[in-house]
């Protein structure tokens, strides 16, 4: 009888904790394990809607699904609330998460910690090897330009490929239904045409209406003579999705009916076309079984009468264990990738092989600014001019955008001459007369400023901002230079490397702390950081109900026409919240003690509060930000109603004026 009673005890506790935990967090938890990170996303957030209880384990899921998505920062700001709770693979995803953002030294310790923890030994290594790597090879390439286009992504948009006078790429639609979503949360894509003009990419339009579907197209490719496409298509199969490659052939006026690939497989899929210049192999990724992991690159012959011949796979100096992607190939035979198995900064990084002698050559990372700690990926260079290209990347944010390449002109000694033959006369040209000049050497680095190095503050009560993220980045290329989080004191340091210490430099400072702050970016010159470094950043926080609260607690005392001085150093402390943050409105509501005319004392205070909004306006604050309102003696606080014998101290606590925050306009 006790055991049967321990064991009912037993699974009535097990079903009260099961109970309390709501049932959206619970739905979210059942779309997590199933790699619904998205829909798992939105039932946690409902849950939060809902008071449900979001406890530690529920954060760390939270923050693994924004980094599953892409969006490393959130997942980082998510992170951030359960840091000291971390262990075994959240230590992992949260150092990962540390490395996409360019955080490579911090990340470098979580991987430490994650080992000590015993996670999978040889995993960890690599990535602190990355992480090494990235930090020695932080240099840019000044000879390479890569620029955000501004061609409109709505949400995303990337893989562009030459077509004719133009590029064609995947975008998500302007129209966009937003019920029509993908299970990562984003638009299903179509593609897209944009005509070049000086290099410059134009406004964008459907590429044919023949070629949309139900779900997304793209990573497509072209013969040389633009009559055949590749593309590739998600279609359901038994069970699921799949990838496959299609083709079609242009008439003369549209593109025909697609026909689906031999090699397409409801086992695996295969995507991400390629042609080769010579019209003569199709380069393709597939995850099908047998390869070395993860995606790998494959090639087929094309053969004649529309055949192809056997998938054979790349090898071992091209693919590895995990994902290699986006495959494009030019006229000197050099294959340019993208991969998260080779060493690079973090995520997808761009590489390069030749095939020589038979073989690829080991790949070699395409580094700054090709590359980013973030997805780098589908660089493809102009057929008409090897100098341009495009390539797309998510190092702004959460989405995929398109991006310009420039390869700049180098100098070159022309020390190659035709060689002599014999009785050829040589003319030497005369030695240009030297003129002594003072030895120069290399510009003084010193002049300019080691890091930029400064506290951040809140413009609301000028308390320390800590836990924000901080990114320094070139502003030309876009290339992220160096990123930190504001510590304790509020403060960070990120080091600017010696070749952006010159004339003319221009950085993009990028502030975020999701939740509290209104994100913040900043243009400035290098000749600015010094003043920035001694002034420091304020930040506007995001007005939740606390920061609110915090406004609407003041209370200003007066007696007779004049404030109390301690009220006068709140109101200098309000004066300097409303100077900072001008979209707050607030309301004056004054108050009298209940002796006197009832007539008199409402006149009275609605002259107090007037008198009040003017000395706020002579300290700065703007006249639409205060909103003066006399209620008399119609709301007492104590006892000391009419008719009542109070002290002198009691009746003080009635004349009052209340700072209520009445709004925050947009």
């Amino acid at each position: 009888m006790k055991i049967r009673y321990i064991i009912f005890l037993l699974m009535f506790v097990a079903g009260h904790i099961l109970s309390a935990q709501g049932k959206y967090v619970k739905k979210g938890d059942k779309l997590y394990h199933k790699g619904e990170y998205y829909q798992a996303l939105l039932s946690y957030t409902q849950a939060k809607e809902e008071g449900e209880e979001i406890n530690t384990d529920v954060t760390k899921k939270i923050a693994t699904c924004y980094f599953e998505l892409n969006d490393t920062q959130s997942a980082f700001n998510t992170f951030g609330e359960v840091m000291d709770e971390l262990s075994g693979n959240d230590l992992v995803t949260f150092a990962k998460t540390l490395q996409k953002e360019g955080g490579y030294e911090m990340a470098i310790e979580y991987y430490q910690m994650a080992k000590a923890d015993g996670v999978r030994v040889d995993e960890v290594d690599d990535l602190i090897a990355a992480c090494k790597w990235a930090v020695k090879h932080a240099e840019m390439d000044q000879n390479v330009r890569v620029i955000p286009s501004a061609i409109y992504t709505a949400g995303q948009s990337f893989g562009t490929v030459y077509y004719k006078d133009g590029v064609v790429y995947s975008s998500a639609p302007k129209d966009t239904n937003n019920k029509n979503l993908d299970k990562t949360g984003k638009a299903f894509l179509d593609l897209y045409y944009s005509d070049l003009i000086d290099h410059e990419i134009q406004e964008g339009r459907l590429f044919s209406e023949k070629l949309q579907f139900q779900y997304h197209i793209g990573a497509i490719a072209f013969t040389s003579d633009y009559n055949t496409m590749y593309y590739t298509l998600a279609v359901r199969v038994k069970g699921g999705n799949r990838l496959k490659i299609f083709k079609v052939q242009y008439d003369g006026k549209d593109w025909g009916k697609s026909e689906e690939l031999p090699f397409n497989s409801i086992d695996y899929d295969c995507v991400m076309p390629a042609v080769s210049p010579d019209d003569k192999f199709l380069y393709f990724v597939s995850n099908k079984k047998g390869g070395y992991g993860g995606k790998d690159i494959y090639k087929v012959e094309r053969l004649r009468g529309g055949a192809y011949g056997t998938m054979s796979n790349l090898g071992p100096e091209v693919n590895t264990y995990g994902n290699e992607e986006f495959p494009s190939i030019n006229k000197t035979n050099e294959l340019f990738f993208s991969s998260d198995g080779h060493i690079g900064y973090g995520g997808l990084d761009i590489f390069k092989s030749e095939f020589k002698n038979g073989k690829w050559q080991k790949p070699q990372n395409l580094l700054l600014p090709f590359n980013s700690p973030k997805d780098d990926f589908a660089y493809t260079i102009n057929p008409k001019d090897p100098s341009r290209g495009f390539l797309s990347s998510n190092r702004r944010g959460a989405n995929d955008d398109i991006f310009y390449v420039e390869l700049l002109q180098q100098e070159k000694e022309e020390t190659q001459q035709d060689n002599p033959e014999v009785g050829d006369v040589i003319e030497i040209a005369a030695l240009p007369e030297v003129k002594e000049e003072p030895a120069e050497t290399a510009s003084n680095l010193s002049v300019f400023p080691m890091a930029v190095a400064a506290k951040i503050k809140s413009t609301f009560n000028n308390e320390v901002a800590q836990g924000v993220q901080v990114q320094v980045l070139d502003k030309n290329s876009a290339t992220l230079i160096g990123t930190a989080v504001s510590d304790a004191k509020g403060n960070f340091n990120i080091s600017i490397p010696d070749k952006f210490k010159k004339e003319g430099q221009v950085f993009e400072l990028v502030f975020t702390k999701e939740g509290e702050f209104n994100p913040k970016r900043m243009i400035v010159d290098i000749s600015e950081i010094n003043d920035i470094n001694q002034n420091g950043i304020a930040l506007t926080p995001m007005f939740n109900d606390t920061v609110l609260d915090d406004i609407s607690g003041m209370i200003l005392y007066y007696n007779g026409t004049e404030l109390l001085e301690e009220s006068k150093r709140t109101l200098e402390r309000l004066a300097g919240y409303l100077q900072s943050n001008p979209q707050i409105v607030v309301k004056l509501n004054t108050h009298s003690d209940a002796r006197g005319s009832k007539y008199d004392n409402l006149l009275k205070t609605q002259k107090m509060g007037e008198k009040v909004q003017q000395m706020l306006q002579d300290k700065g604050v703007d006249e639409e930000s205060t909103i003066p309102r006399g209620y008399g003696e119609r709301y007492i606080v104590n006892r000391c109603k009419r008719g009542v014998l109070c002290s002198e101290e009691e009746q003080q606590k009635n004349k009052r004026i209340e700072v209520i925050v009445w709004k925050v306009k947009e």
